[in-house]
């Protein structure tokens, strides 16, 4: 069995890299894919998805950003594409709100561990839920000037408790990962 995670960008690819051994994923068995950006991933997904289905051993987890959106409808998009590809019974889309770094405001204690920020963590921070946060990058960018996703989530992404996050899409996407790898 292969699962074929499809990231909206980079800084998805590098966090899934330090997650997914934390999940005890033989990472032999998973292939990410990180796409440039929201627009790049959409144009470029139907055509990938038609490739997978033919692999009948494969499943896919496609990961987006919500960006403030409408996440009913990003969802509903993307599993239009899984059903057109032939995916459907194979394949989960999770929404990442608002975005990945919501996912690292979700875990404080991989924040203060990475020593990746430069400034104290905000009370607000550490008791919020990270979901509801508008923009949780500026969030970071505040506690790092230069803060830069990549290199963000490579310092922040090896420190963070998989059991341990107050994001509920990333509670989601973990119970994802472990469900199509199961």
């Amino acid at each position: 069995m292969t699962l074929i995670i499809f990231t909206e960008e980079p800084s998805m690819k590098e966090t899934l890299n330090a997650l997914l051994p934390k999940l005890a994923v033989d990472r032999r068995d998973v292939q990410i894919i990180a796409f440039d950006g929201v627009g790049n991933m959409e144009k470029s997904l139907p055509a990938q998805l038609r490739a997978v289905s033919k692999e009948r051993d494969t499943k896919v987890l496609i990961l987006r950003d919500n960006d403030n959106g409408n996440c009913a409808e990003h969802k509903a998009r993307l599993v239009e594409m899984i059903n057109r590809a032939g995916l459907a019974g194979r394949a989960r889309v999770r929404v990442v709100c608002q975005m990945l770094e919501g996912w690292f405001i979700g875990d404080t204690n991989a924040l203060d561990s990475s020593r990746h920020l430069t400034k104290p963590i905000p009370k607000r921070l550490k008791t919020c839920d990270p979901d509801s946060q508008p923009n949780p990058k500026a969030e970071l960018r505040k506690l790092r000037d230069g803060y830069t996703e990549i290199k963000g989530a490579q310092a922040i992404a090896k420190h963070m408790d998989p059991k341990n996050n107050r994001s509920k899409s990333f509670r989601y996407t973990v119970q994802a990962i472990r469900c199509l790898t199961a």
